[in-house]
């Protein structure tokens, strides 16, 4: 039994044994060493680049902070401009809105509509909204925080109506102008004429209570006497969802803290940490952070983002008796650190990955308003520039058909016919012209520009514009010309129309003349007028949008000012230059210069003085009845046997049941469900053949076009269709 210890003592007595031990215990031990320091270093290198990261992933989250504030707020612009459109705002017009747009906004928990009224007008503004709101009443807040009837004696600025998107309607009725706190943030908006919010208050949402704060948005109306103040749009919102909706997934990355740059006491508006419940809590802590500056309305908050950096400690002891347990000991400590060394790794490819997703949900939430917004001008000057100038041809039809009726002589009618037509065929030319401009908004305008004789554009405007001038009783002359120009032919006439309608528009009486003058380089087209003329100051301004002066306003209500804003854009787009002479109170002389053409190449015009007789077997593909059943008599009376058919389901009918293949396709492209194409596709295959196909349709997509121009065989028309155009295009494909 005594032997191993024996023989153990009797080992550590040999001299050199005892130290070859106590070098490799020493190798180990400087070996660990070494291990350890370098964990330490790596695993510090790492938690600085992941406090790095930490650090540009809550920037980038303080920018999608400031994103949907800007989006929220900007509910309540939209909102003015509801009013500022339709002279007010309807609580459905807000519902609609709220329910279509607002309730994705972040934060936002109310918005509402809170008018101007009159001490004097009080009872009649709340019996007006008692037809809606049965039980409405304007009422204040007392310095003992009761309700109380508002004073008589008063302008009050009574909440007329506020909607939650989640909640729907809200009670109102609160003068708001009654709390000193909101009337100081309303006579701020008012003097920057902007929005203005208030500090952090207790609001209610039905029965869960948040703190929040409210906006207030002035809207004025310009009159005589200048800005005068029509209101406020309110706007409520909720600092917790602002902040939550964009860090509420962190898993705790960092500590948020929001507090008040304006206020003397620096008050705080939320956080996400108990241990942070003032702004002296924050100052105070012994941790690094970072601030962040946020813009809201016309306050500056202010951002403390603590980084949430938990480090990773591990340890080990080991008791050096053997060679392997210390190498045990090694692999254990080496098999740690490669494991903590993938958890980093991993925390920073995740924390990349939110970064990516996170930039790259801001670049398209950016994107997406930036098309929005660009829509909502593309279809707004699109209807604006619709009720201008749709109103001349309409005007013309109109007189047209009231003379039509009255008269009994044949001939006179038959011309008055012709009349009608040709001023159908000018209103579909500026629906093309208007069309053409929403492509221009979205830079997808082709100009086409040609060699034409000016006369033929004086003929139509002098058809259309010689009845208004005997109707207003004005003296309308015009100076023929023989002229060759080059340009666009549909924006000029466009040009020359609008030019017009404002000549007879402010010439109460007097003469409208309408010539033009060779120079040197360009033709320059004139329209003179004895009109009301125009001021020094008006002439800077005319070819602004939606500017009027104030004595044509008083003179033609009708119009929003679009028609020289129109006139100097297309002419831009054109390269002409066109200007104004004006004497105020004597009249005007608009001019537009047009460079000149080569008549030579012009070319023959061709003429069609009677349809050509087709004769052949046409199938009509067209699912609107109407227009199926028209060109099919057309089609008919140019000697054509004619299949029509609305969809797929006929078409398959027809193909098992006729032995006659058609000669000539007719199809629209978009139908129910379906396209013109996929059926010509079934026809042909059936057939075998490439049968001749002519595709309309009404829609001036470029890219739908693009893909008509590449069937074979094929022949492009825009819809509405001219039976002439319609007839020529049968005959070439006959021939």
């Amino acid at each position: 039994m005594n032997s191993p210890k024996l023989n153990l003592h009797l080992l550590f007595k040999d001299k050199q044994i005892r130290l070859q031990a106590v070098l490799a215990l020493f190798i180990l031990a400087i070996g660990f060493s070494l291990s350890l320091a370098g964990f330490v270093e790596l695993q510090s290198v790492a938690n600085e680049r992941l406090y790095l990261q930490k650090q540009q992933y809550t920037a980038e989250r303080i920018k999608q902070i400031q994103t949907n504030l800007d989006i929220s707020l900007d509910s309540l612009d939209d909102v003015a401009a509801l009013y500022l459109a339709a002279g007010q705002v309807s609580q459905a017009q807000l519902a609609s809105y709220l329910s279509s747009d607002t309730k994705y906004h972040s934060g936002t928990v109310a918005l509402g509509w809170a008018p101007r009224v009159l001490g004097k007008d009080i009872s009649q503004f709340e019996d007006r909204v008692r037809q809606e709101d049965s039980g409405f009443h304007v009422y204040e807040i007392t310095g003992h925080g009761m309700p109380s009837a508002a004073s008589g004696d008063k302008t009050v600025y009574p909440i007329q109506f506020i909607i939650s998107p989640s909640a729907g309607s809200m009670k109102a009725g609160l003068n708001i102008a009654s709390i000193a706190s909101r009337q100081r943030v309303m006579k701020k908006a008012e003097r920057i004429q902007s929005t203005a919010i208030t500090q952090r208050l207790s609001l209610y949402a039905g029965k869960r209570q948040f703190y929040g704060f409210q906006a207030l948005h002035p809207i004025f109306n310009s009159n005589d006497l200048g800005q005068e103040l029509m209101g406020f749009v309110v706007g409520v919102y909720d600092i917790e969802s602002l902040i939550e909706d964009v860090f509420a997934a962190d898993d705790n990355k960092v500590d948020i803290a929001l507090y008040d740059a304006n206020t003397l006491s620096q008050q705080l508006l939320y956080s996400s940490s108990d241990s942070l419940t003032s702004v002296e809590d924050i100052v105070g802590l012994d941790q690094s952070y970072w601030t962040y500056t946020l813009k809201v309305a016309d306050q500056q908050w202010i951002v403390a983002a603590f980084p949430n950096n938990k480090k990773v400690i591990g340890s080990s002891s080991w008791l050096p008796y053997t060679g392997l347990v210390v190498g045990g000991v090694i692999t254990l400590l080496l098999t740690l650190y490669l494991f903590i060394s993938l958890i980093k790794t991993r925390q920073l490819s995740q924390l990349s990955t939110d970064l990516a997703g996170t930039a790259t949900q801001l670049d398209m939430q950016t994107k997406l308003k930036r098309e929005a917004d660009k829509a909502n001008q593309a279809k707004s000057g699109l209807l604006r520039a619709a009720s201008h100038d749709l109103r001349q041809p309409l005007h013309t039809i109109g007189l047209l058909a009231t003379l039509l009726k009255t008269s009994s002589n044949q001939q006179e009618r038959d011309k008055l016919i012709d009349n009608i037509q040709s001023a159908v065929e000018a209103m579909d030319s500026l629906f093309t012209g208007l069309l053409d401009l929403s492509l221009l908004e979205s830079n997808q305008l082709a100009v086409h520009k040609k060699n034409f004789y000016l006369q033929d554009i004086l003929d139509s405007l002098i058809l259309d514009f010689s009845l208004q001038a005997k109707e207003k009783a004005v003296d309308f002359s015009w100076v023929d010309s023989s002229s060759c120009v080059f340009t666009d032919k549909s924006l000029l006439e466009r040009i020359l129309r609008n030019l017009l309608s404002n000549a007879f528009r402010y010439t109460p009486s007097g003469r409208v003349l309408l010539g033009s003058r060779r120079l040197a380089h360009h033709i320059r087209i004139c329209i003179f007028d004895t009109g009301i003329g125009l001021t020094k100051h008006a002439q800077g301004k005319i070819f602004d949008a939606f500017y009027r002066e104030q004595q044509a306003q008083q003179l033609a209500d009708q119009g929003l000012g679009l028609g020289l804003s129109i006139v100097d854009e297309s002419a831009k787009l054109l390269g002409l230059n066109v200007g104004v002479k004006s004497e105020h109170k004597q009249g005007s002389l608009f001019y537009i210069d047009v460079p000149y053409g080569e008549a030579s190449l012009i070319g023959e015009v061709i003429t069609t003085t009677s349809h050509t007789v087709i004769n052949k077997t046409i199938w009509l593909i067209e699912d609107n009845e109407v227009i199926r059943d028209g060109l099919r008599r057309i089609l008919e009376q140019w000697q054509c046997q004619v299949e029509s058919m609305a969809s797929g389901q006929n078409l398959k009918k027809l193909m098992t049941s006729t032995d006659l293949r058609p000669d000539i396709i007719i199809a629209d492209y978009q139908l129910v469900n379906e396209t013109g194409v996929e059926l010509v596709n079934q026809i042909r295959a059936y057939y075998q053949q490439q049968i001749p196909l002519i595709m309309m349709t009404g829609t001036t997509d470029i890219n739908i076009r693009e893909k008509i121009s590449q069937i074979s065989d094929c022949e492009f028309m825009l819809k509405p269709v001219k039976t002439e155009e319609l007839n020529q295009v049968l005959s070439r494909i006959n021939r």
